[in-house]
Parts: structure tokens; C-alpha cells; sequence
């Protein structure tokens, strides 16, 4: 099945700022402590992806999992294009430092992949020291989620979507992420966000190059 991608460029999406500089952290601390979970926005919008979504929280993208429907995983798949959620990956190891690097969706709508984001404020394979987490307002703080040696794959999206996309991008993350750990705060919004330790749905990541933003 061909799906229309609605490609997002990451600079749009609030995370991979927050990781950058000091200064946002500071916006971030300024606007207060992280709201509750949104369970009840979530919950509304889980509609037919809630079977789909039990799965991934039981198993750790469960849906990769050859006891998962076909239709179930095609379906869970063709949402993620039509709006991903925003996916960062974190790289956490007791002998070298924490980083992280932008993912996105690439490659053509027929064969997509993920893809980790590579420019010159970057190593050649996308990551970035990771910076200030302690003061990040998370709940529950992703520093008690996050694992040493393992992967990280951590999506997130508006927890009350005001536009079709951030609705889109919300059922992605219910539906291939399983559903939401835990919120942040951003510019007086919360946002939902999960860990897993499998990218859904499409190989990758591959490093391309990128445009440095601004």
C-alpha cells in the first residue's frame, strides 16, 4: 500500500532544541514542573490503535513480532508515515558520553527508512553530546528510564494536538511507540513521550547528511 508521507523537518518539533543549549533549558525550568499525564487525550485519540498499542507496551514494539496480525502491522505502519512522531535516540554507555542524534523517516514512500541526521555540529554518524538532562523536566525524569548499553529509541508528541499533523503524529506514537512513559513541558505544552528499544516498522537507521539548522 502507497502512502503520502507527510515528511516534518525536525527543527519543528521541540525536542532536539531542548537538548541543544543551556539557555533553552532555561526557558524550559522557567515555565514549571511537569504537568500529569495526559492519559485522557491519549485515551480518546487510541480509537482502533489500542490493540496495537497493548502490544508495543507488553513487548518493546511488539508489533515487530511475527505473533502481531499482518493487517494490524501494515495498518500501525501506514500511520507512522502519514505523521511521524518525533524520535530521538540516545546513547548511553559507563565508558564513553551520553549523546543523542535526530531520527527522522526517509527514502521513498514505497521504501521507507529511518534515517539519523548527520551535519557539522555532529560526528559523521549523527550524535551530539548530550548536555543538561539532569535539568530537563520530565516526569518520570528520563534519566531513571533511560538504559546503559542499550538502545534507546525515545518518541514523543503533543499530548493535545491542536492540528491534524500533531493528531497524526500523537495516534503514530499510541500506536508504534506503545502509548505514552511520561510527559515534558515545552512553550506551556505538554507532550507525551516513550521509550523503546526497537525502531517500528522500517529498517534503519542509516546516517545521511544534513543541513545544519540554525
Amino acid at each position: 500500500m502507497t502512502i503520502e508521507r507527510c515528511d516534518l523537518p525536525i527543527s519543528h518539533l521541540p525536542l532536539g532544541g531542548i537538548l541543544w543549549a543551556a539557555m533553552i533549558v532555561v526557558v524550559i525550568d522557567a515555565a514549571g514542573c511537569a504537568a500529569p499525564a495526559m492519559l485522557a487525550p491519549m485515551a480518546m485519540q487510541a480509537g482502533e490503535m489500542a490493540g496495537v498499542a497493548a502490544l508495543n507496551a507488553a513487548g518493546g514494539n511488539a508489533h515487530l513480532d511475527n505473533t502481531v496480525d499482518p493487517a494490524e502491522k501494515e495498518e500501525s505502519c501506514d500511520q507512522l508515515q502519514l505523521g511521524v512522531s518525533g524520535t530521538i535516540e540516545f546513547q548511553m554507555a559507563d565508558n564513553s558520553p551520553a549523546a543523542w542524534r535526530e531520527l527522522q523517516l526517509g527514502g521513498s514512500a514505497d521504501a521507507p527508512k529511518w534515517q539519523a541526521v548527520a551535519d557539522e555540529r555532529s560526528d559523521a554518524a549523527g550524535w551530539r553530546p548530550l548536555a543538561n538532562l539532569h535539568m530537563m523536566r520530565f516526569a518520570p525524569p528520563l534519566q531513571q528510564v533511560l538504559k546503559d548499553g542499550k538502545r534507546n529509541y525515545l518518541a514523543y508528541a503533543p499530548a493535545e494536538p491542536r492540528t491534524s499533523i500533531e493528531q497524526e503524529q500523537l495516534v503514530a506514537l499510541i500506536a508504534d511507540f506503545g502509548g505514552g512513559v511520561g510527559t515534558f513541558q515545552w512553550n506551556e505544552r505538554a507532550y507525551q513521550y516513550s521509550l523503546v528499544n526497537r525502531l517500528p516498522c522500517f529498517p534503519g537507521p542509516v546516517v545521511v547528511v544534513g543541513q545544519t539548522r540554525g
